[in-house]
């Protein structure tokens, strides 16, 4: 797997980084998301970081796996969680099931712009159907590297459109807007429940 800036971050400060995470309530997040979910289905986390969301799919009676780019979240998220992890970037990633949901928290950012419209164009078809994808995004960050080198591409509505057009099957089942979850000021996160 090539290095990236974005990459390297992430495997320097894994642990600090899954530290960090950890601590954020996601439980709203996480009702709204399993309701379109079938109890006990398959999930993938999509950029699974430190593990914490896939503990609590799986705490709760869903079949959880984990997708990383950094060999060192992978392993934290594996020993954490309990759950399978491939160590893949997601546009490599070629799972051999079909899942019900795809929850992708705080990950598909860190594509450029194309690369999220590849990920729509050539991921979704390992989505069962009817099947459930999760995304959210900052709306209010520069596109390109921030002050840690790590590559970000914000949401934006023209993203949204030019998504949907690409996954065209599928339509909005929920969205909404929220400050951030570790209480960093001027963050605001928009979230997209895709459905087909």
């Amino acid at each position: 797997m090539p290095s990236s800036p974005t990459l390297d971050y992430y495997n320097t400060h894994a642990e600090e980084y899954a530290r960090l995470t950890g601590t954020a309530d996601m439980t709203g997040n996480y009702i709204r998301f399993l309701k379109f979910v079938p109890q006990g289905g398959t999930i993938a986390d999509i950029g699974c970081g430190g593990g914490r969301d896939m503990k609590y799919f799986k705490d709760h009676g869903y079949r959880a796996l984990g997708v990383d780019a950094s060999p060192q979240l992978c392993t934290i998220a594996h020993e954490y969680s309990g759950c399978p992890v491939t160590c893949s970037d997601f546009l490599s990633w070629t799972p051999d099931i079909r899942f019900d949901a795809f929850w992708a928290n705080a990950s598909l950012l860190h594509l450029p712009y194309d690369g999220i419209l590849e990920f729509f164009r050539t991921k979704t078809q390992y989505l069962k159907t009817p099947g459930i994808l999760y995304f959210a995004m900052k709306s209010d960050i520069p596109e390109g590297p921030d002050d840690k080198g790590r590559y970000f591409t914000p949401f934006s509505e023209a993203l949204l459109e030019d998504i949907l057009r690409t996954a065209r099957d599928f339509t909005i089942l929920d969205r909404w807007s929220n400050p951030d979850r570790l209480g960093r000021k001027d963050h605001t996160w928009e979230t997209i429940i895709l459905g087909h």
